[in-house]
């Protein structure tokens, strides 16, 4: 037991979880370039510049669509939130998604940050919620349009994988499923809090019954306020639906303007290919606990990208893309927050940090309904 709670311990370090990226990512480096090392290293030698200033000015980009919407979501209840501001913040979620085992840190670390910046506890806990049920939806929806669009195709020439990502699929749809059954289904909730917690206390996945049956009530009441939000506000959520949508396709076309940048030769009717092959990775990755999905997250993508441009090139642009995407955001959202860190607080007052964050009267009168049927 000492020892179980010392590998814990170790797992939950910041300079750990870092040392085991890049150790996990150095052995897939190794292990894909001791055969084919120099022809790889002859196709970077050849990298457009400004094709790779491209692509992380998309990446940046992202983030900064990101911020919007959540200056967005701020601005509804904090008006001199600022674009800036939201900026940080999606930095700093995307560094510690990046450094944290099963991309746990993210909204901690963004919950921080919200609170130098002015935003109350109570309040940042229900904008990101808000903002995880809104992307959780559009990225569910998206991979099931890929899926549906490429089922024939990419099962035909991805047997081994297909099966796999079918399950991350089920697994990203199944939370955001589970939650709206929690939150709207009062039967369901009964079953969960009853039954399905005993069963859990019985096989000893939980610890303290009271204790999770208290956050499970706190958690699913955010939810529920949340689930108002997206009744009463039709207009906003369609916008921050967008913007969702637009990070997705940037994020998973990066593979293609990599390929471009190291002069692979390419069509541009490959892009949907490329666009549904890097959504299948992010689905496969789902069930990587490592920090970052450090070493499976390289693997899985020459494994995968291999089919359609050859081991070779498919370790070349994985090189880049990791680079632009993961490596990009680690060193710039370090950055930022050490900038962050270093700020002054901005004070809240006590009637500030106990004012009911409501969009409307209407969504007051919605929201009071909903949680008396919880």
């Amino acid at each position: 037991m000492i020892m179980w709670n010392r590998i814990k311990q170790l797992f939950k370090s910041t300079a750990f979880n870092i040392f085991l990226i890049f150790a996990l990512a150095a052995c897939v480096l190794w292990f894909t370039m001791k055969d084919d090392g120099e022809q790889v290293m002859a196709i970077i030698s050849r990298v457009n510049v400004w094709g790779v200033l491209l692509i992380i000015g998309l990446m940046v980009l992202e983030r900064l669509m990101l911020g919007w919407g959540l200056m967005y979501e701020c601005r509804q209840t904090h008006p001199h939130y600022t674009l800036w501001q939201g900026f940080q913040n999606a930095y700093v979620a995307g560094l510690f998604c990046n450094i944290t085992p099963g991309a746990s840190g993210g909204q901690v670390a963004q919950g921080y940050i919200f609170k130098k910046q002015g935003i109350p506890v109570s309040h940042s806990v229900g904008i990101l919620w808000l903002d995880f049920i809104v992307y959780q939806s559009t990225m569910t929806l998206f991979v099931l349009a890929l899926i549906l669009l490429k089922f024939h195709y990419f099962y035909s020439n991805y047997s081994e994988f297909f099966l796999i990502v079918l399950l991350g699929f089920a697994v990203s749809s199944g939370i955001i499923v589970f939650l709206w059954l929690l939150a709207t289904s009062p039967r369901f909730y009964t079953w969960l809090t009853t039954t399905g917690i005993n069963i859990g206390a019985k096989l000893h996945l939980i610890k303290d019954r009271e204790k999770t049956l208290a956050n499970l009530d706190k958690q699913l009441t955010a939810f529920a306020k949340e689930i108002v939000v997206l009744r009463t506000h039709k207009k906003m959520i369609a916008l921050l639906a967008l913007e969702n949508l637009g990070r997705l396709i940037i994020y998973y076309s990066i593979p293609y303007f990599c390929a471009m940048a190291l002069n692979i030769p390419m069509n541009p009717g490959m892009l949907l290919n490329i666009i549904a092959l890097s959504s299948f990775v992010a689905m496969i990755n789902a069930f990587l606990p490592m920090p970052g999905s450090a070493g499976g997250t390289e693997a899985t993508f020459i494994l995968m990208f291999s089919t359609i441009f050859g081991k070779v090139d498919a370790t070349s642009i994985m090189l880049l893309w990791r680079l632009v995407t993961f490596y990009q955001t680690l060193l710039i959202g370090g950055i930022i927050f050490l900038y962050a860190r270093t700020r002054k607080d901005i004070p809240i007052s006590t009637e500030e940090e106990h004012r009911p964050r409501t969009y409307a009267p209407e969504a007051m009168e919605e929201n009071e309904k909903e949680t008396s049927t919880l």
